[in-house]
């Protein structure tokens, strides 16, 4: 498992435990889909970052905390780093969705 951007906030202590709990439910659901997902399957690849994304959207805000620019290059690199564990070729999938690696989760992104 990669480190979530969740641990290293915990140690600034910047963010309420209830919205870092939130967050770390989103990307535990995450890594959970895409352990069991078919990652030959691009559908099934950019279903699971669409539900990540969309979980982030509904955490975003909430809690007493919302997600700033350094958080938001933080969960994206997550992602990636995430995806790429899974043995998903990130660079090879965003072309074939005809997007840029950096905008793999903008289709879907409130943060």
């Amino acid at each position: 498992m990669i480190d979530r951007p969740t641990e290293s906030w915990r140690r600034l202590g910047t963010r309420p435990e209830t919205f870092l709990a939130w967050v770390d439910r989103a990307l535990h659901a995450f890594e959970a889909e895409l352990s069991a997902a078919d990652i030959t399957s691009d559908e099934a690849v950019m279903a699971a970052v669409e539900h990540v994304v969309v979980a982030l959207n509904d955490v975003d805000g909430t809690g007493g905390a919302d997600f700033d620019t350094i958080d938001r290059e933080e969960l994206c690199e997550y992602i990636d780093r995430a995806l790429t564990g899974a043995g998903v070729d990130v660079e090879a999938l965003a072309r074939r969705q005809g997007l840029d690696p950096a905008a793999l989760t903008d289709r879907w992104r409130d943060w």
